[in-house]
């Protein structure tokens, strides 16, 4: 898929764009020394998820799915299944997936790190809060899977 470019407030234009893992750092993640640093956080997001059949994906969203030169930091969202467990992340990848822990190591907005994909009607209201800015702008986000043979829309 090629993603869109950026529309005139710097973000991608409303949606949720799937992408996989090359294409976002591809995109997003090798302009400037901060976003390699973002890229290859994200890289190892991805690849810890893959060990937690529970956790779907991984949703980015603010300024570094943006035209900023120098995001400051990797804004990310886990999307999890009704089996999800924090207590069953392994110590060595709390940081990433527990909120506590992300925040602490990584400055993840703690409130929008786990988003569990039911009931839908709590999906659907984290996923309002992620797609605006702090404006109320609205933007797009993008979704890569955890799970290559997970099939989705």
């Amino acid at each position: 898929m090629n993603l869109p470019e950026v529309n005139t407030h710097g973000y991608l234009d409303p949606g949720i764009y799937i992408a996989s893992m090359e294409e976002v750092l591809e995109r997003f993640g090798t302009s400037t020394s901060t976003r390699q640093h973002q890229g290859s956080l994200l890289r190892l997001i991805v690849e810890r998820a893959k060990k937690y059949p529970t956790i779907k994906r991984v949703l980015l969203w603010g300024s570094f799915v943006s035209a900023k030169p120098d995001p400051a930091d990797l804004d990310y969202s886990i999307v999890v299944d009704l089996r999800y467990n924090a207590d069953a992340i392994a110590p060595e990848d709390r940081r990433f997936f527990r909120p506590f822990n992300a925040r602490m190591y990584y400055g993840a907005d703690a409130n929008y790190l786990v988003i569990h994909e039911y009931p839908l009607e709590r999906y659907f209201q984290s996923l309002e809060l992620i797609c605006h800015d702090r404006r109320k702008r609205p933007r797009g986000i993008l979704e890569v899977s955890c799970h290559e043979n997970e099939n989705r829309r």
